[in-house]
């Protein structure tokens, strides 16, 4: 483990520290981001979403850290810093959809040595309510409460895209960065905001925006397995197949903006949280917030949205 930093914020003590663990999956480094809070009364365990890094979520860390809450995340592979080469970004290693599916289990776990006796809550963004979606089909019982911010809604052409990340992989191989699979994906949702700078769907704050498109730690282009791996996330985050319900009264909440294309309309946000009372959860529940794109927790007012999180996991 890196050497702590320490600091305060409003005359709290926080401290920073990072860990590495190697992956039961594959043997990957995975690199962990840890800001504790004195005397934590829970674990905030984070799982981001595609192509971007754990520090971006510093803010909310240490906001959690702030009001009683250690909060926990890894990069996951294929990001950040966990990664064999720079190269590598946007490359699962082979794993498919199950290898970061264990892989933050894997956290899950470590946190629970590391913190013994105290909840882990799982919060998910985008790729990382996938992830999360497919980790509760086995491991909801790990977690007391689940917290899903710009969920990917369902999305008929995915089969379409799995076959040509195959296709693709097959011919040009794994690590081929598919342009065609990219503006695919995202195209659409780049169209609704013409006129203002790439991946604007993101975030309203131009600074937000800026220093994303500028990071070479996000926005790339996933490789045709990287491809393969998200959308048989997808596949499984909507499939009824492989649920087994450990823990049914696990209350989950989806969070959402209402100018958001990845999680669809209204329509569509509602059939997110019903799909999973249709699997067999009981307590799923949601919000949409007016003038916000896909990065609620980035957005203008984001601090609304930290303590409506907040709120829901202290009732």
């Amino acid at each position: 483990m890196a050497a702590p930093f320490s600091y305060c914020i409003g005359g709290k003590f926080m401290l920073e520290k990072t860990a590495q663990i190697i992956s039961s999956y594959d043997g990957l480094s995975l690199e962990i981001l840890c800001v504790e809070s004195e005397n934590p009364k829970g674990i905030v365990q984070i799982s981001h979403g595609m192509a971007e890094n754990k520090e971006r979520y510093l803010p909310l860390m240490e906001f959690f850290s702030e009001h009683g809450y250690t909060a926990v995340m890894h990069d996951h592979r294929g990001h950040g810093k966990s990664v064999r080469q720079q190269e590598d970004l946007g490359y699962f290693y082979n794993g498919k959809e199950k290898a970061i599916v264990e892989d933050l289990h894997q956290i899950t776990l470590w946190i629970k040595e590391e913190y013994p006796n105290l909840p882990v809550y799982l919060l998910g963004h985008s790729m990382g309510t996938l992830v999360a979606r497919n980790y509760i089909k086995k491991y909801d019982n790990e977690i007391k409460k689940l917290i899903l911010t710009g969920p990917p809604c369902k999305n008929p052409a995915v089969d379409i895209g799995l076959l040509l990340a195959k296709i693709q992989k097959k011919i040009k191989g794994d690590k081929y960065r598919s342009k065609e699979i990219q503006k695919m994906a995202f195209g659409p949702f780049d169209k609704i905001f013409q006129g203002e700078p790439k991946s604007a769907w993101i975030c309203s704050d131009r600074e937000i925006v800026d220093k994303y498109n500028q990071s070479d730690l996000c926005g790339f282009t996933f490789t045709t397995d990287a491809f393969e791996g998200l959308f048989l996330l997808l596949k499984g985050a909507y499939s009824k197949k492989g649920w087994l319900l450990k823990n049914k009264e696990l209350p989950v909440l989806f969070l959402g903006g209402e100018e958001d294309p990845c999680i669809g309309n209204g329509r569509k946000f509602v059939q997110e949280m019903q799909f999973l009372k249709q699997v067999g959860y009981k307590n799923v529940t949601g919000k949409i917030y007016p003038n916000m794109r896909h990065e609620i927790l980035n957005e203008k007012g984001k601090e609304t949205v930290y303590e409506n999180i907040l709120s829901y996991l202290e009732k």
